[in-house]
């Protein structure tokens, strides 16, 4: 129990420093505070996933810092293309986009940001988790099983919230083309064009989506849904 309580809480503290590292990324650029990530919360679940399988399969190469390197823009740029994909094909949406950089793959990865989580990845394994797991190593197993189980359980319930929410805006994604920004003002615009009767149950499915899509409209305002309807050609 104590040793997957650790695993849990590794998740969820770098899921959490991930959210503090997008955060100051975008603020350095933009000068803006932003709630990073499809999560309500302060939490960014991809990188939790990415900082595991880095302890997993790129701690063994501790020793060599350029096998370390290599290892963690390999397993970083998969978990990216594969979050990437999943918002894609299943939920009909893209929250970043990198065809407008050199050495893209399909968009959803590129060579410069995965240089970036290299370093990050040489950062981790250097000097975060040897941090982290001497600070963790001094918490009673009590302490630490607690702590790990509450930060996951709002994890998860945080999780499952915003994947709900994303089920109910898929349908309306499928109608609206263009960036998030752009399917926002337009489903804002319909909203104030409806009435009551026949439309009322539209309006409602249309309201459970509007706070969702708003959000992310606002921290991604280049994100684009990315199935148009069948009579709209989309531009890449």
């Amino acid at each position: 129990m104590y040793a997957f309580s650790l695993f849990l809480l590794y998740v969820a503290i770098y899921s959490f420093i991930g959210w503090i590292v997008e955060v100051l990324w975008v603020f350095a650029k933009s000068q803006h505070l932003e709630n990073r990530g499809f999560l309500t919360g302060p939490f960014l679940p991809i990188y939790g996933i990415g900082a595991i399988l880095l302890i997993l399969f790129v701690e063994p190469y501790v020793k060599n810092p350029f096998l370390v390197f290599v290892a963690s823009v390999v397993v970083t740029s998969t978990v990216e293309y594969l979050s990437s994909l999943i918002l894609d094909k299943v939920f009909h949406i893209s929250l970043w986009d990198y065809h407008d950089h050199r050495f893209n793959l399909n968009g959803r990865i590129c060579l410069q940001n995965s240089f970036g989580f290299g370093a990050l990845g040489l950062l981790l394994i250097y000097v975060l988790q040897p941090w982290i797991s001497g600070g963790l190593k001094t918490l009673p197993h009590d302490a630490a099983i607690a702590i790990a189980w509450v930060l996951i359980g709002i994890l998860i319930v945080d999780s499952a919230n915003s994947i709900r929410s994303l089920a109910k805006l898929r349908p309306v994604l499928d109608e609206l083309h263009g960036t998030l920004a752009e399917a926002h003002a337009e489903l804002e615009k319909r909203a104030v064009q409806m009435h009551a009767g026949r439309e009322e149950k539209d309006a409602a499915r249309r309201s459970a989506s509007r706070s969702t899509l708003a959000r992310l409209a606002r921290h991604f305002p280049r994100a684009r849904s990315v199935r148009a309807p069948k009579d709209v050609a989309v531009t890449q």
